[in-house]
């Protein structure tokens, strides 16, 4: 644990101050009349203690921790301090000081003039303790096998060598995030903001390269990553309106732009036998520079409208990489030796909301979304295939741009303080270069009743009908790639979609009845391969019982059922192509169980508040293959289904010895099993697989305990 370093950063924000991001929208109260010293008051609390985790035999702890850091050792968990007189608040707060999940932060308010805030948070992602690689680090970015290529190579070993010279290591990556904002307000009805916002990513993550389908392998990334974002606005407020101007930048920056590994094939370049060498670019730096205008006004009573506009910039010039690593290749020559990406952005938004009659309101909005790409075409005379051989391209790049609109109206009716009935349409047109289709359209047509409080009985019912098209199909650039001329993208193709929800909420007394319904269906009717149907449906019913304000007990469950159908073909070039019979189809179908139960008493017994939760959760998936009744495929071998499963307690105990100090103990219990036969065991049961070199990640199942003991202190 580092609980002084970790001191030494919260002080900072101290020094900084900071204003509660929530406060930073809503009008500060006047400053009080200075009639002498203000009378200041400190609060404070602090959650201390010791925390501890036990496993199961072969748990997987990185899936238990995933995203925190439950290690076992003393913990300060949640200190709190607080400080306010009539002209201004300060706050510091901290949560899991010292741990890789620790979180800090400050805010300032000096009431009418100056709010600010400063959150420092980091976020651990832990991938995989079981991971094994033979791949050693030789450089940021070069990942090396050291001798035992050239022994696979000779024949001297096979490629079960990579499993004997492996080492099991942590496979992790954490984010860090710092984040500034302030607000200072010159006049009544004039502020001015400003922000930054830096966000580190360092670590490393699951990656692959390949040098052709038998020569695969699994590699662990590096990760060294920051995203710097910095905001300047003005705002004016009115009493019947407002106006705001302001400036973002977000730049990003990767200080390993390119990943090098070793095959483990070869030890020495050849023309016609591949390389010793894989490389591929990584994540390339740039900058987006925006500017925006925002304003909304008030008529009368009923109506506001509002208004958007924003201009920005896109950027990306990192230098190209050669298409081989290949020394025994003539590398092509380069059409230029930078990106030069660039692409100019326009967003517009308009809005305006009214209550036409007591008993009828009205709003209507228009989005838009302009990308327009201005990278240069790339052109491409020849190209290198699998770092083996040269081939003739003669193509050039195709920058993709696009241009979304958005039409939305929507009214509502209530007739009755019991009743209210609401419509609305939604027109989504999208034009886009370089897809199968131009432009798509996509009319949406919402409908909804609520009845309110009728006999202690309350019921929303909702519909939505979409129907979406595309206009200026190419089906020639299907033909160009080799695909089948009436494949459909599932993000492009004629779509209607029906969706119909209803849900209900009877209070009886101490008691909440509660249920719902969905039923959405899809149907693709011009597909012929691609995505066909996508169909949902489920339910859940829920209980709540609160006789008074000591007991609180509820408890849930839900189902969920997805079911999709794709059509696809396998054919080569020639006669295959059009046959028929050679046709196959995938079933997917999921489902998931929920179960919720909590029980809160609090004061129920002397000083001691008592709080349970338990949950379960069980998904199930299928791939279900299908031939046609003629089919000259071979038979096909289905895939097992896969499962998983979790059920999580938790126990919450704390008595108060006296209004200052109070004591607790907590308790999370958690199982979760899981089958996935990619990802099994038994499937990845060495590194050294067939065809590729894996870092037997697997699933795994867990079983983890983890207790708190603590002491609270209030000041």
């Amino acid at each position: 644990m580092r609980i002084l370093p970790a001191f030494s950063v919260l002080l900072l924000p101290l020094l900084l101050s900071a204003g509660a991001e929530a406060q930073v929208n809503t009008p500060a109260p006047e400053p009080a009349q200075d009639i002498g010293a203000p009378t200041a008051v400190s609060t404070g609390q602090v959650d201390f203690g010791f925390r501890g985790t036990a496993y199961g035999d072969n748990s997987d702890e990185a899936r238990y921790q995933r995203y925190r850091d439950l290690r076992n050792g003393p913990f300060v968990e949640g200190f709190r301090w607080g400080k306010n007189d009539d002209r201004a608040l300060w706050a510091v707060r901290a949560t899991n000081v010292g741990y890789r999940d620790q979180q800090y932060s400050a805010e300032y308010n000096r009431f009418g003039k100056v709010r600010a805030s400063f959150d420092f948070n980091q976020i651990p992602l832990f991938f995989s303790e079981v991971t094994r690689t033979a791949y050693t680090t030789t450089s940021p970015g070069v990942l090396g096998l050291g001798s035992l290529p050239s022994q696979v190579q000779s024949g001297a070993a096979t490629t079960a060598i990579y499993d004997a010279n492996a080492t099991p290591f942590d496979l992790r990556l954490k984010r860090t995030i710092a984040d500034f904002r302030m607000v200072y307000s010159a006049t009544e009805h004039l502020d001015f903001s400003a922000s930054f916002k830096n966000t580190d990513k360092n670590g490393e993550q699951p990656w692959a390269g390949t040098f052709g389908f038998s020569d695969a392998v699994e590699l662990a990334v590096p990760v060294d990553t920051r995203t710097s974002e910095v905001g300047v606005a003005a705002e004016w407020i009115g009493s019947r309106g407002q106006a705001r101007v302001g400036y973002d930048g977000s730049f990003f920056s990767n200080d390993v732009s390119t990943l090098v590994w070793a095959n483990p094939l070869r030890s020495a370049d050849s023309p016609t036998a591949g390389p010793a060498q894989g490389r591929m670019a990584l994540w390339p730096d740039s900058n987006l520079n925006s500017g925006s205008l925002s304003g909304s006004m008030r008529f009368g009573r009923a109506g506001q409208a509002t208004a958007y506009l924003s201009l920005g910039s896109l950027s990306q010039n990192d230098a190209l990489i050669p298409f081989t690593i290949n020394a025994q290749l003539a590398s092509p020559p380069l059409d230029r030796t930078t990106a030069d990406a660039s692409a100019q952005i326009v967003a517009t938004s308009f809005s305006y909301t009214t209550r036409a009659t007591s008993t009828v309101w009205l709003s209507t909005r228009f989005r838009s979304y302009d990308f327009d790409n201005n990278t240069p075409v790339f052109n491409v005379g020849q190209t290198v295939n699998y770092d083996t051989s040269l081939a003739t391209l003669n193509h050039g790049t195709s920058p993709f741009s696009f241009n979304r609109k958005l039409f939305d109206v929507d009214t509502s009716w209530s007739p009755s303080s019991a009743a209210a009935f609401r419509a609305g349409y939604t027109y989504e047109g999208v034009e886009q270069s370089f897809r199968t289709f131009d432009t798509t359209h996509d009319n949406r047509l919402k409908l909804s009743a609520d009845a309110l409080g009728i006999r202690l009985f309350t019921l929303r019912a909702q519909y939505e009908y979409s129907h979406r098209t595309g206009t200026g199909l190419d089906e020639q650039s299907l033909d160009d790639i080799g695909e089948q001329t009436s494949l459909r993208q599932f993000d492009l193709s004629n779509r209607d979609q029906h969706r119909f929800s209803t849900i209900a909420i009877v209070p009886v007394k101490a008691v909440s009845l509660n249920g719902s319904v969905f039923v959405g269906r899809d149907t693709r009717p011009d597909s012929g391969f691609g995505l066909l149907t996508n169909d949902s449906n489920g339910f859940s019913l829920g209980a709540d019982y609160v006789p008074n304000t000591a007991v609180s007990l509820g408890a849930s469950y839900e189902f969920e059922k997805y079911k999709t159908l794709q059509k696809s073909r396998q054919a080569d070039p020639g006669p295959q192509f059009e046959d028929p019979t050679r046709d196959w189809t995938t079933t997917g179908r999921d489902s998931a169980h929920t179960f919720l139960a909590s029980a809160d008493l609090l004061k129920l017994w002397p000083k001691t508040d008592v709080r349970f939760a338990y949950d379960f959760v069980h998904a199930e998936s299928s791939y279900i293959y299908g031939l046609t009744v003629d089919t000259t495929l071979p038979p096909v071998e289905q895939l097992p289904d896969i499962f998983n499963k979790r059920n999580r307690l938790t126990a919450d105990v704390r008595y108060m010895l006296s209004e200052r100090v109070g004591l607790g103990l907590e308790y999370w219990y958690e199982k979760f099993t899981v089958d996935d036969f990619a990802f099994n065991p038994e499937t990845l049961n060495t590194v050294s697989q067939p065809s590729f070199i894996s870092l037997q990640s697997t699933y795994l199942p867990y079983t983890a305990n983890t207790f708190w003991a603590r002491i609270t202190v209030k000041w």
